[in-house]
């Protein structure tokens, strides 16, 4: 398959050569506006597509170090030749509208639209990465405009670079995988995006996000939210010896992130991982009817590399032990809810002896059983940390039917897709763009609104935000984002193995800010203790009078993160104060409702 996509690849460069080469960039674009190039959309084309494509190819001289190539909200921008990001520099593509997608309800401002022309010559990829890419409030969808399904949306070209995909609207899927396929040592970010009818060719694994064969850098997926999936969303794969034409490799990341997303209606597994990711972070998601299809040991030599080595069931956290480097997984504020109507599809499928198999299990799990038992080992597994989960179904403000008819068709989907002979599809969810004529345009305004009103959620996520996607609450986001740096010191300190946890002796005495700060109604005061004794954290307000204490006893050297709830106190500053031996360190805090 690797030979296969590279002869696309190469497909894709060299046959715009065939055409006749066009005079100068000027032809496709219509304004400059300092290091930014405006691009022409189909209609100024006189209906004739790849003005991003020449653009991308000609802006070869003299680059800006600030380029950034402007496509117009509400336009449309089909390419018949996949259009390649420059190697020499970073391409920044950018939509000229900045607002959230999943709050604009602005008909006519819709984000520009990037897809391949029904007239595509070779294999349709929306855009290969040939260096560092940045695609900013758009639409992708890697789907031509007649509804044919292309192969990618994103190909990488090259090891080594950052792809950034930040307020985006996605969606269809892959003929053949995902949206995104990656070379080795990337850094992958996506952000604030929308992920809708991830579906494609019959296949129960095929319809997802992101999908490597080789060793990643980061992946961070942040304030998304992904709505009807049919296979599995992120891949992180192992290929053994027997199956070619794979090179057999654990395929590792040095760090994963999920923080802040919500997923609805997804019928493969969120997180096909087989276990061998090290240092993954899973905190403050929403994951509502997930891990649908259900998993028999059969079903390994359908899905090989694609399963739990001891053939057990995927939940949405899975580790193994390899006993090549510590395990780390911190977990921790996620939410956890499936509808009563998908209990049972188990018994369904073993009730049939579907492909003859009557040992099917459920995926709609947190983890599986030998996972438990090494998150449960804190001695042996140190750095596998399972904090709260909430079980409980959001009270949604406007879910359309995705809890009703699309719940029934997610159904249907996953108890016929088991078998190895079914060619079933997950229907597209549409309520807008309806008919075969507008299957290119995705439903605009979105037409979910994904915000809740229960109060137990609405601060249960790390540092007491809300769980899942921060775009449905925008003046909550905008408090996360003053404070996002350091929660995310906060939770890479929870996997370290490095010296500062390895030797205590070498941790300093040391008090954070808390997080959020202001906050409402409570905070996290995070501290590091580097020799064991007595402790004392105490909260006072400005006369110096004691209001709360949140420690006093002794404590082992090490680093520490506890909980103010202020609920019962006044607006305005307080000071809190950690003490251990002749060290002493105060801090200002601000209580604001």
């Amino acid at each position: 398959m690797k030979k296969l996509l590279l002869l696309f690849v190469v497909m894709t460069i060299l046959i715009p050569f065939k055409s006749s080469f066009p005079q100068t960039i000027n032809d496709y674009i219509s304004e400059v506006r300092g290091d930014t190039l405006v691009i022409k959309d189909y209609s100024e084309m006189n209906n004739q597509p790849n003005s991003l494509n020449w653009v991308l190819l000609l802006d070869t001289n003299d680059v800006p170090a600030g380029r950034v190539y402007l496509l117009q909200a509400g336009r449309f921008y089909p390419n018949t030749y996949s259009p390649t990001s420059s190697s020499k520099h970073p391409t920044v593509i950018v939509g000229s509208n900045p607002t959230m997608i999943v709050n604009n309800k602005n008909v006519a401002s819709s984000p520009p639209l990037i897809c391949t022309d029904s007239s595509a010559v070779g294999p349709a990829i929306g855009i290969n990465a040939g260096g560092d890419l940045t695609i900013k409030n758009c639409q992708l969808v890697n789907t031509t405009n007649n509804g044919n399904n292309g192969v990618l949306f994103t190909n990488t070209l090259a090891s080594n670079l950052h792809l950034v995909y930040d307020n985006c609207l996605f969606e269809h899927t892959a003929h053949w995988f995902v949206w995104i396929r990656n070379y080795s040592n990337e850094n992958v970010t996506f952000r604030n995006c929308y992920f809708v009818n991830m579906n494609g060719q019959p296949c129960r694994r095929d319809g997802g996000v992101f999908i490597s064969f080789y060793n990643q850098d980061t992946l961070l997926v942040e304030n998304c939210t992904h709505v009807m999936a049919q296979g599995s969303l992120y891949k992180f794969m192992i290929y053994p010896d027997s199956h070619p034409p794979f090179y057999p490799h654990d395929y590792e990341f040095k760090k994963i992130i999920f923080n802040h997303n919500t997923f609805v209606n997804c019928a493969g597994t969120v997180f096909m991982n087989p276990g061998y990711q090290s240092n993954v972070t899973l905190t403050s998601n929403i994951f509502i009817n997930c891990n649908v299809q259900g998993f028999a040991p059969i079903l390994g030599t359908l899905d090989i590399g694609e399963v739990d080595p001891d053939s057990l069931p995927m939940g949405l956290v899975n580790v193994y032990d390899s006993a090549e480097a510590p395990i780390k997984f911190y977990v921790d504020r996620n939410l956890i809810f499936n509808d009563p109507s998908l209990s049972g599809i188990d018994d369904i499928l073993n009730t049939n002896e579907v492909n003859g198999v009557t040992n099917w299990k459920t995926q709609m799990i947190t983890m599986n059983e030998r996972t438990q038992l090494m998150f449960d080992n804190d001695t042996k597994y140190p750095y596998l940390i399972e904090g709260e989960w909430f079980e409980t179904l959001p009270n949604f403000t406007d879910p359309q039917d995705l809890l009703t008819t699309q719940l029934t068709n997610l159904k249907a989907f996953a108890l016929s897709t088991v078998d190895i002979t079914s060619t079933a599809v997950l229907p597209d969810w549409r309520i807008i763009n309806t008919g075969p004529d507008k299957i290119v345009y995705p439903d605009w305004p979105i037409p979910v609104d994904l915000s809740y009103n229960d109060s137990e959620l609405l601060t249960g996520g790390i540092g007491s935000f809300p769980i899942g996607d921060l775009n449905w609450f925008p003046v909550q986001k905008a408090a996360w984002l003053a404070q996002r740096d350091y929660e995310y010191e906060l939770l890479d300190q929870w996997l370290r193995t490095d010296i500062e946890k390895d030797n205590p002796s070498s941790l300093e005495f040391k008090l954070q800010q808390n997080y959020p700060n202001p906050f409402n109604p409570s905070t996290m005061i995070s501290f590091t203790i580097p020799e064991a004794g007595y402790v004392t954290l105490k909260v006072y307000n400005t006369l110096g009078e004691e209001v709360a204490t949140l420690l006093d006893g002794f404590k082992s050297a090490q680093s520490y993160e506890i909980k103010f709830d202020g609920t019962d106190l006044a607006n305005g500053v307080y000071l809190y104060s950690l003490e251990e031996g002749n060290n002493i360190i105060t801090k200002k805090m601000i209580l604001l409702r």
